[in-house]
């Protein structure tokens, strides 16, 4: 497929074709084809190795030296999703899951299908694996949570409680409604004390 344009303005490296990369099997290692503009003779391709905690790139170019890199997942922004226009005989929307990073060519692909019925699950379990926040494009070309953090935390608007609930984390119902004792119950009991002596 020939090179495509992100509708935020993100080119794409790789081939717009259907792939899967496992979040449970972590750490996994997968490679992909690279677009190259510079000379379409040279086949090139990206190893890539992810662990709990970095990333392992190796570019390859036939012909040339290879070049590995190593990131950190600090430096990755989370885990988006985009939606890219397909051509040549396709037509619709390639929907990808991604690291995404601040330079767009180490956004690298998990999941890439034409239909989103597994985008969704394989999104939030790279996610969770990854300890990444989810991310979705807004409007003004950025990328944002669909929840808003405090932190760490995920933040949602506070849900209304009904009155009679206002104390329903303190004590039940009927143990709020108190009666009045009555004196004639009361039972006294005489006697001595009792000590224990060595």
């Amino acid at each position: 497929m020939r090179r495509q344009t992100h509708p935020h303005g993100l080119a794409v490296r790789w081939p717009l074709r259907p792939m899967d990369v496992d979040p449970f099997g972590l750490p996994v290692r997968y490679s992909l084809p690279v677009d190259s503009d510079a000379d379409q003779a040279r086949e090139a391709r990206d190893l890539i190795e992810i662990n709990q905690g970095s990333i392992a790139v190796v570019h390859e170019v036939s012909g040339a030296p290879s070049v590995k890199r190593s990131l950190a997942l600090e430096d990755f922004s989370g885990v988006a999703i985009r939606i890219e226009s397909v051509s040549d005989g396709i037509d619709g929307f390639a929907i990808s899951v991604n690291l995404h990073h601040p330079d767009p060519k180490l956004c690298f692909p998990l999941h890439m299908a034409y239909d989103m019925s597994e985008v969704g699950a394989r999104w939030q379990s790279w996610g969770r694996a990854l300890k990444l926040p989810l991310l979705l494009p807004a409007l003004d070309g950025s990328w944002r949570e669909p929840v808003e953090r405090f932190g760490k935390m995920k933040v949602k608007p506070p849900c209304a409680r009904p009155a009679r609930l206002a104390l329903g984390g303190r004590r039940s119902d009927i143990s709020s409604v108190r009666e009045m004792g009555d004196l004639a119950l009361a039972h006294h009991v005489s006697g001595e004390e009792l000590i224990a002596r060595n």
